[in-house]
Parts: C-alpha cells; sequence; structure tokens
C-alpha cells in the first residue's frame, strides 16, 4: 500500500480534533500547575529570602515558557499524525462508496496496518463484493444489442 504523503486529509475534523485535544492537555497542565503550586508554595515562599524570591519567580516562569512552546508543537504534530490515521481512512472509503453510488467499479479498499477503521473497511468490501454480484445478472438478463 501507497503511505499519502498530506496528512490534513479532512482538515475540518483534523483541525477540530487537534484544537481539542489542546484544550484538554492545556486545562490538565494548568490544573496540575495550580495544585502543585497551592501545594509547594508556601513551603518553598518562606524557605527562600525575600530577595531571591522574585529570581525563583522569573527562572520558574522563563523555564515554563520554553517548555510549553516545544511541547504544543509535539502534541499538535502527534494529534495531526493520529487523526490521519482516522481521517485517511474515512476519506478513503468515502470516496469508495461515491463511486459505488455512481455505479462505477469499486477496487478493494485496502488501508495501511496503523490506520483505524479496518472493520469498517472490512463490511464495505463485503458490501461492494454484493453489489457486484446482484449486477452481474442484471447484465445477463439484459438483451445484447444485436438481438434487437
Amino acid at each position: 500500500m501507497k503511505t499519502r504523503g498530506k496528512y490534513l486529509i479532512k482538515k475540518r475534523m483534523q483541525l477540530g480534533l487537534t484544537f481539542r485535544f489542546l484544550f484538554l492537555i492545556i486545562i490538565f497542565s494548568l490544573f496540575i500547575g495550580f495544585e502543585v503550586y497551592i501545594t509547594i508554595w508556601p513551603a518553598v515562599s518562606e524557605a527562600i529570602p525575600q530577595d531571591l524570591l522574585d529570581l525563583v519567580m522569573d527562572q520558574i516562569f522563563f523555564r515554563m515558557i520554553c517548555f510549553i512552546f516545544p511541547v504544543l508543537f509535539v502534541i499538535t504534530a502527534f494529534s495531526i499524525v493520529f487523526s490521519h490515521r482516522i481521517a485517511g481512512p474515512i476519506y478513503h472509503l468515502e470516496k469508495s462508496l461515491d463511486r459505488l453510488i455512481r455505479g462505477d467499479d469499486v477496487e478493494t479498499i485496502r488501508l495501511r496496518k496503523s490506520d483505524a477503521l479496518k472493520e469498517l473497511a472490512e463490511k464495505i468490501n463485503s458490501l461492494v463484493l454484493m453489489v457486484k454480484q446482484s449486477r452481474v445478472p442484471e447484465q445477463k438478463d439484459s438483451p445484447s444489442p444485436n438481438n434487437k
């Protein structure tokens, strides 16, 4: 099976999933950060002299900013690749069903090892086979153009 080079096959669906995933990660991270802050900060603020407290706060925020952007980039890339494993098969299945509806010949649907929806593809392949078999008697029963 050939690999597909385009990762945003169904842009709206994939970007929607990516943004939802990012939103959940950000909310979870903020929650964990807040919990760590309210648990640890009272002890830290008492143990550190007041003149060093501003430096510690600056270092914490600097490290958070330097850490957040690469992590968001990795999560976004992972989300797009992951959603491609769903969107690619959906796109392929939709195109095959469109050809079947138009009456065109449809080849067996083959998905990559890493793709999702393999069970659905197998069921659609069974449907395609049934449609092909039901068309065969129609072609035998129809009069040939020479027998008019």
